[in-house]
């Protein structure tokens, strides 16, 4: 069973992949993958607010960033990372992640614990333990908004740092 777990994950980690290497080349695709050696984090902005049960499934996730909420829109933030350096078994992932708009910029955890727990193999997709959802208000000022993201594998000592921007407000 392990084995297959770790099949489906490499074929997600593979299909983000190349799914960001085609939003990339296009502005406001709310999403960036960034790595240190082999520690990978993705952050991706997306209206599926129900992004972190895909990966209690046995097919691979699959959801793409969004680049414009309007009015009454929902949407996520998604945090996934990949080889982290595990301690007895044991694997321990720090955010540190700033929400912003055209307002303000806002703290919005500092070296919290974005996942701890079993180290499952290389390659394998882990989806952070933070739940960050947001709903754009009417009065929502228009503009780019966004995350940045710094993710910090507590044992090897690496560090990505994810930036995320969409755009904010009535329609485009």
């Amino acid at each position: 069973m392990l084995g297959l777990i770790r099949a489906i994950a490499l074929a997600g980690l593979l299909a983000l992949g190349s799914a960001h290497t085609a939003l990339a080349q296009a502005p406001d695709t709310g999403m960036d993958k960034q790595s240190d050696g082999r520690f990978t984090g993705i952050a991706v902005v997306t209206d599926n607010v129900d992004w972190y049960e895909m990966f209690q499934r046995p097919e691979p996730p699959q959801f793409d960033g969004k680049g414009h909420y309007g009015p009454g829109d929902r949407g996520s933030l998604a945090i996934i990372f990949s080889n982290p350096e595990p301690r007895n078994g044991v694997v321990r992932v720090l955010c540190d992640i700033v929400a912003r708009d055209p307002a303000e910029t806002r703290r919005v955890a500092s070296e919290a614990v974005c996942y701890e727990g079993p180290y499952l193999g290389p390659n394998i997709l882990h989806p952070a333990l933070l739940d960050l959802r947001f709903e754009m208000g009417a009065d929502e000022p228009a503009g780019q908004a966004g995350f940045s993201v710094t993710l910090n594998d507590a044992y090897s000592g690496r560090a990505v740092t994810l930036d995320v921007s969409f755009t904010q407000g009535p329609g485009r």
